[in-house]
């Protein structure tokens, strides 16, 4: 697999990262630059059966397919499984061309020799094949077959019958499309056909504004217009004739089209490469940006918004990523940095090997050299008290920034034991901290000049690191341990004999405790006692070697090292440290998450930080990257499907089914599992149970199988869930049920019939003394039994008494009292929505005294098994319950506007309602109050707004859904 990073637009990136930040995750999904995609390609080198991609299509299931030219590959991530000629799929040839999956977990698969097959709940079923290659294959609306075929035109195939019948003949068929009309459009090489009702053919050429060209792919975008791909460009269908998409792509030979869910037309071409026409901007992509090849044979969607795009040469894809690297392309003076500055003005300064850069107001700008006559090369940055930048350097000493440019502050000349500089620090009382690779610095105010090195009691004369702690002691890290300066007096302290420690890089401070980041890993001290304790490899973490701590406002340590950059909770370290837990929990970012280079610098300060916009910046071996917070959270909730692949039992496979049977005797259970996430596959951490062995979850981390020897006989119910760095464990879980057969003297009877014959022996012996006994105690326990039975159905019809209505069955508002008070809570904890609903019949009161309170209360059971009925059929999650006698409450987990369309439904379902065989000429009508939680945190309150709304529903008319609005409350009070 191949890693790299697009071209992006400085200007581009920083609003992205704003856009990030204040964007509410309820907004309409945003358009990403195609710069500031991830890309990553696939070959035979990586498992594929062949680099010729025909289609990609994802299963209900999660699993992402590709059918090549080679075989139809299965894809979770991590690994390619083939299915060729021969396997399972039961197609005459391995060469695939067409993939269409259905919302209800179909998979058709078609390709050469006619070859056509099904997989439907992990079962594959083989069609009959057709005379040629088959192109595209759909079901339509009625689940009857549709075969694109190679030079045989179009044929329908009716699945009762299984009978073909030739519509459009000696032409060859590409795509078939079926409208939301129901006509089939088909593209063929002698361009456009449309079919209706399987009779009538129309073609649509040059009178309809398509060139005379074949046309090679279709789709209907969200606003069911259907764009055409041609040898021409490409061409929408607009009221009766078709018309040029763009002008730049009019003489592009078309092969594939995508629109994404964010309704961006992605095109693919047979020699220019990718194109994306997003509010008729047009962005391109090709072999010199990255593509493989500029040939694209298919373009898809997944289910996390990824990009798959089928070459020639492989498989390519985009997707969102949560670091963002800025490189000289955009305007840096050099790629290697080594020291990032966050100004309080909100500026970020980066230094790198070829001098210095203001990252301010969405441009780069580069330091101005001239005035010193020469290349600097960075190696350490500090705020100066009057807001000006000091630079540390490589050869040439320590600088300051001036409105012209940089200028000279101190150097050899002026006392500096060495010129270069690799820390600075500007402390509380405002004196200069220099550190260099031969000695400390002060420089106090006054222009006092100290310098300090071994022999002042410092451990060595490198010089790495600065800081101040709350106390206002100054810390400084070497190459041979750490030293701390207060009032005048060094103290040393060797990590070398408790920590094997030596380099001291970077040091974080916090209220009476400072960490260190050292060459054996994270060093804690605390100021007030100097009690040393560590957390490193042995504890968990994945290196040695940390460079650089930062906190960010999650309380999360994001930690750098020469390998990547490591993200771990500081209470995980906390409980490390206090021996709560043995190993710490962490995620480890590396290349695979859109760093160019893993090789966080170090040796130089601050080579990493947490700037104002709430990123942390990184320095690497090649360019400056941000970890982009609200990226990473999104990506951490994705939700991942869940599946077992394999059950391996003593070295058999067994089929995946809800149940298996396995033999007397088995010694090892090994179950293959995966996490179908794809966004950052190789990160997924999983979690397994086994029900009747295990009490509780197990840590699996990033394993994708687990295995189990010598169980015991019986029943077994296998789980895994899995989740993303930083997420949360999901509810959706991966369930194989298996039963180990016991051998005969293992059962139960086996051992029963033992039992029955040592009783029987002592039965036939005292069978006249304990004759009267054993009747005692049957009646006895026969007599308690049914007591404890009695009592046990009493106590459970109280409870559900307590908590339901008698009438209709419904909960009522005791329940709903609990329902709304624990789901108030977790909405706005979770800043999700939640609607309150208060439905009213109205005129009830006319309905007791016309027909009787009978039929009444007939009117209210019907009334409540509507709203049951329509709640279940909901896409929505929905509470009901009876508030007493004629009302009724809805809770709904979703925004008010969205609720209000599901209120609607139900007024106009019960307006409807025939109630004739309740009582001649009977109708009802209802009348519905609803609000959300949209800034507001009680209970109470939103049921006050809901019962405001339905009072001015009744007051205005009643037979309507009113959502509350504050002024409607104040004019009803008027």
């Amino acid at each position: 697999m191949k890693y790299s990073l697009i071209d992006i637009n400085i200007f581009t990136l920083i609003l992205l990262a704003i856009s990030f930040h204040s964007a509410n995750l309820s907004a309409a999904e945003e358009t990403l630059p195609l710069s500031s995609y991830f890309t990553e390609t696939w070959n035979t080198g990586d498992g594929l059966p062949h680099n010729g991609i025909n289609a990609i299509s994802q299963t209900s299931d999660g699993y992402l397919w590709i059918a090549t030219w080679g075989g139809l590959a299965r894809f979770n991530g991590r690994e390619f499984t083939i299915f060729s000629r021969g396997s399972s799929a039961g197609l005459p040839d391995s060469a695939v061309k067409s993939l269409t999956a259905t919302p209800s977990g179909k998979l058709l698969v078609a390709g050469a020799r006619g070859g056509i097959s099904e997989r439907y709940k992990n079962q594959w079923s083989s069609g009959q094949p057709a005379e040629t290659m088959i192109n595209h294959a759909i079901y339509d609306n009625n689940q009857n077959l549709w075969l694109a075929l190679e030079g045989q035109g179009l044929v329908y195939r009716d699945m009762k019958t299984h009978q073909d019948t030739v519509i459009i003949n000696d032409l060859r068929a590409y795509k078939i499309l079926q409208d939301n009309k129901g006509t089939i459009w088909v593209a063929t090489n002698k361009g456009l056909f449309s079919v209706t009702d399987k009779t009538l053919v129309r073609h649509f050429d040059q009178k309809y504004g398509l060139p005379n060209k074949s046309v090679q792919d279709l789709i209907l975008t969200h606003d069911k217009h259907l764009v055409v791909a041609t040898q021409q460009g490409v061409y929408k269908f607009i009221d009766g004739n078709f018309k040029s998409l763009h002008t730049k792509l009019v003489n592009d030979r078309v092969n594939s089209l995508l629109e994404d869910s964010a309704q961006n037309l992605w095109i693919g071409t047979d020699n220019r490469g990718l194109f994306r026409l997003s509010n008729n901007k047009l962005e391109q992509l090709s072999n010199q940006t990255d593509l493989p090849k500029n040939k694209i044979s298919t373009l898809f969607q997944d289910k996390e918004r990824s990009i798959w795009i089928g070459t020639n040469s492989g498989l390519f894809r985009l997707r969102e990523v949560p670091f963002v690297t800025v490189t000289t392309k955009h305007g840096l003076s050099g790629n290697y940095i080594r020291s990032i500055l966050s100004h309080s003005d909100g500026s970020l300064w980066v230094g790198s090997s070829k001098g210095l850069n203001k990252l301010d107001n969405n441009e780069i700008s580069a330091i101005n050299e001239t005035s010193i006559g020469k290349k600097l090369s960075i190696l350490s940055l500090a705020e100066a008290p009057d807001k000006q930048v000091l630079v540390g350097t490589y050869h040439s000493g320590l600088f300051i920034t001036t409105e012209n440019g940089l200028e000279e502050l101190l150097t050899t000349k002026d006392g500096l034991p060495s010129n270069e500089v690799r820390s600075i620090l500007v402390d509380s009382s405002k004196n200069i901290w220099i550190g260099t690779s031969y000695g400390l610095v002060k420089a106090s105010p006054n222009n006092k000049i100290e310098v300090f090195n071994k022999e002042s009691g410092l451990p060595a004369n490198f010089i790495m690191a600065l800081a101040e702690d709350q106390l206002g002691k100054v810390w400084i890290g070497t190459g041979e341990g750490i030293a701390s300066f207060s009032q005048g007096d060094i103290q040393a302290f060797s990590l070398d004999d408790q920590f094997d420690a030596e380099y001291a890089f970077g040091f974080h401070v916090e209220n009476n405790s400072l960490w260190m980041a050292t060459d054996r890993g994270l060093v804690n001290i605390d100021v007030v006692t100097n009690a040393v304790s560590a957390v490193t490899k042995e504890d968990g973490l994945p290196v040695d070697k940390i460079f650089q701590i930062v906190e960010d406002k999650n309380n999360t340590f994001w930690l750098t090292s020469n390998n990547g950059v490591i993200n771990v909770n500081k209470s995980a370290i906390n409980d490390v440290l206090q021996k709560r837990t043995k190993y710490v929990d962490y995620n480890f970012f590396s290349q695979g998450f859109s760093l160019l280079n893993f090789q966080i610098n170090s040796g130089s300060t601050p080579s990493a930080t947490l700037h104002n916009d709430g990123n942390v910046w990184v320095a690497t071996a090649k360019g400056v990257s941000y970890v982009d917070e609200s990226r990473l959270k999104t990506m951490s909730q994705t939700t991942i499907p869940v599946v077992i692949e394999q059950l391996e039992v003593d070295g058999k496979y067994y089929p995946i089914m809800p149940s298996v049977i396995l033999p007397a005797g088995t010694s090892q259970v090994t179950i293959h599992y995966a996490g179908l996430g794809y966004l950052m596959p190789k990160h997924i951490s999983y979690q397994t149970k086994l029900v009747g062995f295990d009490k509780k979850w197990k840590n699996k981390h990033k394993n994708t199988f687990t295995e189990f020897t010598s169980l015991a006989p019986g029943n077994y119910t296998f789980h895994m869930r899995a989740k993303y760095p930083n997420g949360k464990w999901q509810d959706n879980l991966a369930t194989i049920n298996f039963i180990i057969t016991p051998y005969y003297w293992q059962t139960t009877w086996f051992k029963l019939i033992i039992v029955i014959l040592l009783l029987l022996s002592l039965y036939i012996i005292y069978r006249y003394r304990m004759i009267a006994i054993q009747r005692s105690q049957i009646k006895l326990k026969e007599l308690v039994a049914q007591q404890t039975l009695e009592l046990q159905n009493q106590s459970e019809l109280f409870s559900y008494q307590a908590k339901h209505d008698q009438l209709t069955g419904l909960c009522n508002r005791r329940a709903f009292d609990e329902w709304c008070n624990d789901d108030l809570k977790e909405a706005n904890k979770n800043s999700k929505p939640l609607t309150i609903a208060i439905l009213d019949i109205d005129h009830f009161k006319s309905v007791n005294d016309d027909y009787s309170h009978l039929t009444g209360d007939k009117v209210i059971k019907k009334v409540a098994d509507t709203l049951l009925d329509l709640a279940q059929k909901s896409s929505q999650q929905i509470k009901l319950a009876r508030w007493g006698g004629e009302e009724f409450t809805l809770l709904i987990n979703h925004d008010v506007d969205k609720s209000y369309d599901f209120c609607e439904l139900v007024r106009l379902t019960i307006k409807k309602q025939n109630l004739s065989h309740l009582a001649d000429d009977l109708s009802i009508t209802i009348s519905i109050g609803l609000t959300d939680n949209k800034e507001i945190h009680e209970y109470d309150k939103m049921l006050s707004h809901a019962d405001q709304a339905l009072y001015f529903a009744k007051q205005n008319g009643r037979d309507q859904v009113q959502i509350y609005q504050a002024n409607n409350h104040e004019n009803s009070e008027k």
